[in-house]
């Protein structure tokens, strides 16, 4: 079974989580009708819900190149009406907000991520420095010890202070190490998630699709439902 987060969670959570455009953009694309009622009806709701929030923030609605590109694609499916047109349009330009998001938290990430790689490389490279000269003095200062023995006692206290001193930065180096390579694989998921293109016309048929402006190209949206609550089905849609 399935354990992944229906796509309308994702959606639930995308206007304040860009880091979740991916999942939800992914799924989107790929949803393969027929899908369940409660999935596309919840679905349906989450759309509207993000374009009346967003009229009633005062985010507007503006017409731009990107909008007269995306009614190509509605021409192409066949939306006519005007009511459907204009919702779809504003549902557009608000997911092409959400992708605008994605992608400069995801740029974010990656300096971050590639600031903290530097960092630690640094301290790598100083942490082998340090491990080698204070063993190499370790070794002096033992050798010392054995050869002038009125010094004995504080010559060999410094041999041990500096082969702690070795041994500890060499224990560093291995925590260093092991935090690059958790830096490296968090650096390559976000590559890895980054959505670096929307395919537009894919986004304008599944989302028409789920709004019942047109029929997907398996011929039917949902399962099909017993008589009774496929009549309630379309009311609701009727809305």
């Amino acid at each position: 079974m399935d354990s992944r987060p229906a796509l309308s969670d994702y959606f639930a959570r995308l206007p304040s989580s860009p880091d979740l455009f991916p999942f939800f953009y992914r799924g989107l694309v790929g949803l393969r009708f027929p899908i369940e009622v409660a999935e596309i009806l919840e679905l349906r709701y989450l759309c509207h819900q993000v374009v009346d929030r967003a009229e009633n923030d005062g985010q507007g609605y503006e017409w731009s190149e990107f909008a007269s590109e995306r009614n190509l694609d509605m021409d192409r499916l066949g939306i006519q009406k005007s009511p459907h047109r204009e919702r779809l349009s504003q549902f557009l330009i608000l997911m092409h907000g959400y992708h605008t998001d994605h992608k400069k938290a995801s740029a974010a990430s990656e300096t971050a991520l590639y600031e903290a790689l530097r960092n630690n490389r640094f301290a790598q490279d100083r942490s082998h420095h340090y491990g080698k000269t204070a063993g190499f003095a370790a070794i002096i200062s033992a050798a010392s010890a054995f050869l002038l023995s009125p010094y004995t006692a504080v010559i060999e206290g410094l041999a041990v202070l500096l082969a702690y001193f070795s041994l500890d930065s060499f224990y560093s180096l291995l925590v260093l190490k092991r935090e690059e390579r958790r830096l490296e694989g968090e650096l390559r998921e976000v590559t890895r998630r980054r959505v670096r293109s929307v395919n537009w016309k894919a986004v304008v048929r599944q989302t028409a699709a789920i709004l019942g402006y047109t029929q997907p190209r398996c011929g039917e949206a949902f399962r099909s439902l017993p008589e009774q609550e496929f009549h309630e089905f379309a009311e609701v849609d009727q809305l």
